[in-house]
Parts: structure tokens; sequence; C-alpha cells
């Protein structure tokens, strides 16, 4: 086998805003079953348990999402998986596509910072990853892609297309 293959998952880091999220809509739940409870409606008793259900089952696995990345042959999938069970393919980025890769702190990303593109962000948010960015162009628009890749993804990147994949 001739083929370069190597992958790499980051989980997203927990925002306060995903906390507010959820204790919001439990709150809205316990609210409205309390409601239903006290004017004697069982409508909205059930209602009230079905929404908790569908919050719980359906929005709740959402707040905690996974990235993955799978580098093979000189195309980089990004996929996310939400609550650790359902896989959702999002982008592949072909190398031969690829302007530059870059860590996110260098300058030879400096002159897409200042133009008008648009940025996907595939890291974990986390202030102290190592990040690195892609710029590829996405049909007619130029793409920004944030991401945390292993050494090795780096390596095969690197061997791949020596010219556009810079680390420091």
């Amino acid at each position: 086998m001739t083929g370069s293959y190597t992958e790499n998952s980051v989980k997203r880091k927990t925002s306060p805003a995903t906390y507010f999220a959820k204790f919001g809509i439990i709150l809205m739940v316990v609210v409205l079953f309390a409601f239903g409870f006290l004017i004697n409606q069982q409508l909205i008793v059930i209602g009230s348990i079905a929404l908790g259900c569908v919050a719980g089952y359906v929005l709740f696995p959402r707040f905690s999402a996974e990235y993955e990345y799978i580098f093979c042959d000189g195309q980089i999938d990004f996929d996310r998986i939400n609550g650790g069970e359902s896989r959702k393919h999002i982008l592949r980025v072909d190398l031969d596509n690829v302007e530059v890769l870059a860590p996110e702190t260098s300058h030879e990303l400096d002159k897409y910072n200042n133009s008008n593109i648009k940025v996907r962000n595939f890291s974990s948010h986390d202030p102290n990853a190592k990040k690195y960015c892609i710029v590829t162009s996405d049909e007619a628009n130029r793409v920004k892609i944030i991401f945390e890749p292993s050494e090795k993804m780096l390596e095969l990147a690197k061997a791949k297309s020596p010219r556009k994949v810079i680390i420091e």
C-alpha cells in the first residue's frame, strides 16, 4: 500500500453559552410542567414531558461535539460527531486546491486576514491548542479553515505539497 493515511479528533470545549442554553431548556420544561400541573391541564403536562424527552434526545447531544480530521492521499475530510454517536461529513479539502496550510499565527496568513474571507472553525476552541489554518478556494469564494492537526498529518501534508504547507 503506497497511500498515506492518518486521522485525528478533537473534542470541542464547552462554552458558557452551552451551559446557559442547557439550563434554559431545563428551566423551560420544569416551568411548563409546574404550570400545567397547577392549572390541572394534562395536555400541558404531557407536552412538557414530551419537550423534555425531545430536548434530551435531540438537542443535548448537539451540545457535545467532536471534530475528526481524516487525511488520505492528499485529501483532508472534516467530520462532526455529535454526542459520540452521529457522524456528519462536513467538508473535503484537496491539497491540490489549497493555497496555504500554516499555523494560525504565521505571517504567511497575513494577506488573507484582511480580506473578506469565510472562516470555518473545526477546532476545539481551546486558546492553548496549536491551531493551523487552511486557505482554499470553494467554487468562487475563499475559505479559511481552522483546525488542530496531528504532527503525522502535518508531515504527510508537507510530503504531498511541500510548497503549500508551512510547519513551525
